[in-house]
């Protein structure tokens, strides 16, 4: 029981500072390269460093981006608290308000000249490690607040809404604000590289470098093929019924998962064992189960549908014997009470 709790204290601790380490690097990515030389990042990060320039502009008041962030987000995550799980909310205070902070006290010199930057490094190495840094809140299985909490407040009332149009919609008037706050067009074709990059990178960080594609293969030689496949790559290969429509004739079609990594080696095998097979592939979004990721939530799920069903056989069981427990003593009853006549009428 002690080491269940210690090891999920640790994976909370772990989630915890994999989540402040991400919001560090966002922090001193957004201070120091990207709102320093006025490229907006994606996100309610970038509407809030636009509104921050514009007040100290024109107002002349120099307002934080860091405030308007976190007072936004305040009242996002209030109002989104019922929807969220205890930990989800709590790695989520966490990004928060650690964004918040490090948005303010990343101010380091790093030896650009701010007389000349080089805005075009400053909107690639921005992105580049504003992804990284988002990639590791999300990792953490945290979140910086901003459009995916809106859209949770937002999909209630309008179904058609989702994050990723929300998402969208935030970054494109990003984008067109900061042409109108900085009348300049470089700097809102840098805002979008770096958006661009920052949103790759964030990808990369969550699914994994490795990308994963679907490959199929129409051959006559298709035992062979699969064979080799399964014992050289160590993937499982699925067989499908196909037909050719102009042909007429029937065949195997197979279809198989790989890596990019094991994609060079796939059209190897597949080129050496049948140089007129038919082959062509697809980009899998996501794979999960033996040798990709690991349906960790689907086990659960199925142990707990199977303790329930023990439970459930478990409580039949309970309940047919105590029925025979009643019928017995009911029997027991009527022999009891025939004994009784008969001696009665002797």
């Amino acid at each position: 029981m002690k080491r269940t709790i210690n090891k999920k204290a640790l994976k909370y601790i772990l989630n915890g500072l994999t989540i402040v380490v991400g919001t560090f690097l966002m922090g001193f990515a957004f201070n120091v390269l990207l709102d320093a030389n006025k490229i907006s990042p994606a996100g309610f990060a970038g509407l809030c460093s636009i509104v921050s320039n514009l007040i100290e502009a024109n107002l002349g008041v120099a307002i934080p981006a860091s405030v308007f962030y976190l007072a936004i987000n305040a009242v996002l995550f209030f109002l989104s608290l019922k929807t969220m799980g205890l930990n989800f909310a709590i790695n989520s205070a966490i990004g928060i308000l650690s964004y918040s902070v490090f948005m303010e006290v990343c101010t380091f010199d790093i030896g650009l000249d701010p007389t000349n930057p080089d805005l075009l490094l400053c909107a690639i190495f921005g992105g580049l490690i504003m992804g990284i840094g988002l990639g590791l809140v999300f990792r953490g299985k945290g979140s910086t607040g901003g459009s995916d909490m809106l859209a949770n407040l937002l999909t209630k009332k309008f179904k058609f809404i989702t994050v990723g149009n929300l998402v969208l919609v935030v970054d494109i008037v990003v984008l067109v604000l900061s042409y109108i706050a900085y009348g300049n067009l470089q700097f809102t074709l840098y805002s979008l590289v770096a958006i661009f990059i920052m949103t790759k990178v964030c990808d990369m960080i969550v699914s994994g470098v490795q990308g994963v594609r679907a490959y199929y293969i129409i051959s006559h030689n298709h035992e062979k093929i699969s064979k080799e496949l399964m014992e050289q790559m160590h993937r499982g290969v699925t067989a499908f019924n196909a037909q050719g429509m102009h042909s007429g004739n029937k065949i195997k079609m197979l279809m198989i998962l790989v890596t990019n990594s094991q994609a060079v080696k796939l059209r190897q095998i597949v080129g050496e064992l049948d140089p007129s097979a038919f082959v062509y592939s697809t980009s899998v979004s996501e794979a999960m189960g033996n040798g990709f990721l690991p349906l960790t939530k689907t086990k659960k799920i199925a142990k707990k549908k199977i303790k329930n069903i023990k439970e459930n056989a478990n409580n039949i069981k309970l309940e047919i014997n105590n029925k025979n427990i009643e019928i017995n003593s009911e029997i027991m009853q009527e022999n009891t009470t025939e004994n009784i006549t008969n001696n009665l009428q002797e």
